[in-house]
């Protein structure tokens, strides 16, 4: 009981310390990032279906996110969940979608990693030159 609580006045802290704050994205890494999702196949539960690959295309602005995959427009708004050393991982959550997005934002090369929905695989996009 007593090492608990010597643990817990010692640990709390540091737990504290180690936390921080995430403001958000400098506007380096705002614009528009394409890429392509690749092919995949889908089981309706009879058969696999399978779907070709599309474009997709993710536009990042001061608080709002625009996802387009193929002819399909899907806005809203994202925070920033964590900052690592070597990237931004955002929690997008979109209008109508029950399932939010998870877009990671690397701090170098110019690229993001977008997390595919199952059975939907993760497409890398790369930043477009304006």
């Amino acid at each position: 009981m007593r090492r608990s609580i010597l643990l817990g006045v010692f640990l709390l802290p540091l737990l504290l310390l180690a936390q921080k704050q995430v403001d958000g994205l400098k506007k380096k890494y705002f614009g528009t990032y394409e890429g392509e999702i690749n092919s995949f196949q889908l089981d309706s539960g009879k058969d696999l279906v399978s779907v070709d690959s599309t474009g997709v295309s993710v536009e990042i602005g001061d608080s709002t996110v625009f996802i387009t995959i193929g002819k399909n427009l899907l806005r809203g708004k994202y925070t920033v969940l964590f900052e690592a050393k070597t990237y931004f991982l955002l929690d997008c959550r979109m209008d109508g979608q029950l399932a939010g997005e998870r877009i990671v934002v690397y701090k170098k090369g110019k690229k993001i990693s977008r997390d595919g929905l199952y059975p939907q695989p993760n497409a890398f996009l790369y930043k477009r030159k304006n």
